[in-house]
């Protein structure tokens, strides 16, 4: 099992995830999304494996800003990490291009894990048949290349527990949910974590609180939501 660099979570998920498992990690703007991303990267990166984060939002200047803001110095493994960035329109006009190319990059880096944040950009600019034929193609060579990934997307306004577009976490081994949570609209919010699904793992399915510092994401696994 690999570590995702939170003890909390990795409790949760039994230990941590399965290698060569995609899981997808969904949230609505702001709940951590890409800071849990960014810690599982970093988490490899400590351990000496190569890693590759593909970013279809910021540029590498923007991804290395935002891991020193949480104590993550990516730069200090800049032999180890490779960020890719790629536009959601040029991956459509050459979808076959990025079909053959990814492998051959995965394979190339030598890398253990992947960050890839966020693909609801991608998503949206295909319909929903071509959205499920980029997703399956992505699942596939992330399962030839036997790399461990994370996936990041904004979730469903109306359902917390689903994929902006309900497909992600269908083609992926398990489904981690970051959630806003009310009690009343007078109280101030809590932040919850929820491990929906996660294949061949025995896992806890109870959310659990968890808060954003300056250290990146922290669980409190052992205090209830109320």
């Amino acid at each position: 099992m690999l570590s995702t660099g939170i003890k909390g979570l990795d409790n949760m998920l039994g230990g941590g995830i399965l290698e060569g498992h995609v899981i997808a990690v969904v949230g609505l703007y702001g709940t951590g999304k890409t800071t849990l991303g960014l810690q599982f990267i970093y988490e490899g990166l400590k351990n000496g494996e190569n890693c590759i984060i593909i970013s279809f939002d910021e540029d590498e200047e923007s991804i290395i800003e935002n891991s020193k803001a949480f104590g993550m110095g990516l730069e200090q493994f800049d032999d180890k990490v490779q960020i890719v960035r790629l536009e959601a329109v040029e991956v459509k006009k050459n979808i076959e291009k990025i079909e053959s190319e990814l492998p051959e990059i995965v394979k190339s880096a030598n890398a253990k894990r992947m960050l890839i944040d966020t693909i609801s950009i991608l998503e949206t600019i295909f319909d929903e048949a071509e959205r499920y034929k980029v997703l399956a193609m992505l699942r596939k060579i992330l399962k030839s290349a036997g790399i461990t990934a994370v996936i990041t997307s904004e979730a469903d306004k109306y359902n917390p527990n689903s994929s902006k577009y309900g497909l992600l976490e269908y083609i992926c081994d398990g489904l981690i949910c970051l959630k806003v949570i009310r009690r009343s609209e007078l109280e101030e919010p809590i932040l919850g974590i929820e491990v929906v699904k996660m294949r061949r793992t025995k896992h806890s399915r109870k959310p659990k609180p968890y808060t954003i510092t300056e250290h990146g994401i922290v669980v409190f696994e052992e205090a209830e939501i109320f």
